[in-house]
């Protein structure tokens, strides 16, 4: 079950990549524009720009594993593994999320003291739609924060 700080940190705004590797363990990695987690507080549906999706998806289509690394503008980070269970094109309900995303990221950034002009190209610029909807279930959370606890399983 993911604890509701991390879904917290999950829904916004944290910036947050998908990770996965191949056969050979070569890694592959894409921006994460938005998530939601489920109300079974263990199934995580995450966007990712269709641009960057053939890797990805043949990564999870020959192995099933997946890590979501999501870190606040605060440095408070999480790293959530699990298995792969579906993908699709995002529709219009997750398009919305993820502007309610980008528009949490863009006020988190400036308030910590990011210059608006320029972190608003890079937030509401960069191209993200097409996407692609990637769901799955989270096996293990790790705390990510720098400091002594950083990489502890979280239960």
């Amino acid at each position: 079950m993911i604890p509701d700080r991390v879904i917290e940190a999950i829904h916004g705004p944290a910036v947050m990549f998908v990770g996965t590797r191949n056969e050979r363990l070569h890694p592959a990695q894409a921006f994460v524009v938005g998530a939601v987690v489920h109300p079974d507080h263990e199934t995580i549906t995450f966007f990712i720009p269709k641009s960057r999706s053939k890797r990805i998806l043949s990564d999870l289509n020959n192995n099933g594993r997946v890590a979501l690394a999501a870190s606040l503008p605060t440095h408070e980070a999480y790293q959530l593994k699990g298995v792969y269970l579906s993908s699709r094109p995002t529709d219009a309900k997750d398009q919305a999320v993820q502007e309610v995303y980008r528009s949490k990221m863009l006020s988190a950034l400036i308030q910590v003291g990011y210059p608006e002009q320029v972190v608003k190209p890079l937030v509401l610029g960069a191209a993200y739609q097409p996407g692609m909807a990637i769901t799955f279930r989270a096996e293990e959370i790790f705390l990510q924060t720098p400091g002594p606890e950083a990489g502890k399983k979280i239960s």
